[in-house]
C-alpha cells in the first residue's frame, strides 16, 4: 500500500513538473502546433517514430514506449507507401512565422538502396523548410518531394500554409513528413512541451503539449498500428509493399492467392493472426508466430498456392489482427472480388 501511495505521488510529482515546464514554455511564446501534412491521422498518414527521450544508448517515446529511435530528435508522419506520394500530399506550416531556410533537389530515394547514410551526410533532412515562429522557437520540416518546395527563405508564413509535398528524400526510408521542433537550439518534444531527455508519462493525458486541442485529439498516442492490408498474387515483400502498397492484384490464373497486411511499432511478444476466406469453400487461418524483439514494421501474409486451373470467381475476405498479451490492440481488413 506504501509503495503504491509513493508512486502515485512521483506520478503527480511529474505530471507537475510536465505542466510547468510547458506553462513555461508557453510564456516564452511557444507556438501552439497544428497537424504538418495534409492527412487523416489513423487511415492515410501515421505516427512511425516519436521523439527520443532517452539520454543514454536505449530508446523511449514521451509515453514510455518504444515508438522511435535513438536519438531521433523529431515525429515521423508517414504515408503507406511511396506511391502516395504521387498524390501530391502536401507539407504544411504548423504555425505562422517567417521560412528561415529550404532546400529542395534532392532525389526521392530510399536511402539504404541508395548510396546509405554517408550519400546524404549533412544533408540527412533532404529537402526541407525551417520556419522561424519567434521566441527563439522553430519548426523543420524533412524529406519533401524532390521539386515540391513551395516557399522561400525569409517569406511570411501562415499556419496551414502549403510548403511543399511529401516524400522521401535525404536520410528516409519511407515516405513522411518528418517535424522538429526547437527552442534556443535546443529539441523540444511536441507532445509534451518538455526537452528531449524528459521523463516520460505513464498518462499521456497528463500534459497538452504543444498541439492545439483538435490536433492533439486526432494524435492520440498508438503503440502498435495497422498500415493496411490486401490481396497479391504475387509473394509480397517489405519493399515491394513500401514501395507501392497494393502489389499486383489476383488474377484468375495467378499462381497463388495471398492475403498480406502490416502493422508498425511491434512490441516483443506481438502476434499477428490472419484469417481469410472466399468462394467455394476457400479458407486459410494463420495464427501467427510472436514476433522476438521490438519491430517498427512489420508484414504478415498468408494464402493458397494454385492447384486446379483457375481460382473460383467470387469475393475473398481478410482479417488481420495485432495480439498483444491475449488482446486485439489493431486490426485490418480486406475484400477483392475475382470477376469470372
Amino acid at each position: 500500500m506504501a509503495s503504491r501511495a509513493a508512486g502515485t505521488i512521483l506520478f503527480a510529482a511529474i505530471a507537475m513538473a510536465a505542466n510547468a515546464a510547458l506553462a513555461a514554455a508557453q510564456q516564452s511564446g511557444a507556438p501552439q502546433l497544428s497537424l504538418p501534412i495534409a492527412c487523416e491521422p489513423g487511415k492515410t498518414c501515421f505516427i512511425q517514430n516519436y521523439v527520443d527521450i532517452d539520454p543514454g544508448p536505449g530508446v523511449q517515446d514521451f509515453a514510455c514506449g518504444a515508438a522511435t529511435y535513438e536519438g531521433h530528435k523529431g515525429v515521423d508522419f508517414r504515408l503507406q507507401s511511396a506511391a502516395e506520394t504521387s498524390k501530391a500530399i502536401a507539407v504544411l506550416a504548423s504555425a505562422d512565422g517567417t521560412v528561415k531556410g529550404v532546400r529542395d533537389g534532392m532525389t526521392d530515394i530510399f536511402v539504404s538502396r541508395g548510396g546509405g547514410m554517408e550519400s546524404v551526410k549533412d544533408r540527412e533532412c533532404g529537402n526541407g523548410v525551417v520556419i522561424d515562429h519567434g521566441g527563439g522557437w522553430e519548426t523543420q520540416y524533412c524529406h519533401l518531394r524532390k521539386g515540391s518546395v513551395a516557399v522561400k527563405s525569409g517569406e511570411a508564413i501562415t499556419r496551414g500554409q502549403r510548403l511543399g509535398d511529401t516524400g522521401f528524400s535525404g536520410a528516409a526510408d519511407f515516405a513522411h513528413v518528418h517535424l522538429q521542433v526547437r527552442h534556443n537550439n535546443e529539441v523540444i518534444d511536441p507532445f509534451t512541451g518538455q526537452p528531449q531527455n524528459a521523463i516520460c508519462l505513464k498518462d499521456t493525458a497528463a500534459v497538452a503539449g504543444l498541439w492545439q486541442e483538435a490536433t492533439a485529439k486526432a494524435l492520440a498516442y498508438t503503440d502498435g498500428q495497422a498500415l493496411g492490408s490486401g490481396f497479391t498474387g504475387i509473394l509480397p515483400t517489405k519493399d515491394t509493399v513500401e514501395d507501392q502498397h497494393a502489389p499486383e492484384l489476383p488474377t484468375a490464373t495467378s499462381p497463388q492467392l495471398v492475403y498480406f497486411a502490416r502493422f508498425m511499432n511491434l512490441r516483443a511478444g506481438d502476434q499477428v493472426q490472419i484469417s481469410l476466406t472466399g468462394p467455394q469453400g476457400f479458407a486459410v487461418g494463420d495464427p501467427g508466430k510472436p514476433v522476438d524483439r521490438p519491430k517498427a514494421t512489420w508484414l504478415s501474409f498468408s494464402g493458397k498456392k494454385l492447384t486446379q486451373a483457375a481460382w473460383p470467381p467470387g469475393r475473398y475476405s481478410g482479417k488481420a489482427a495485432l495480439v498483444r498479451g491475449g488482446k486485439t490492440v489493431s486490426e485490418t481488413s480486406a475484400v477483392f472480388d475475382l470477376a469470372p
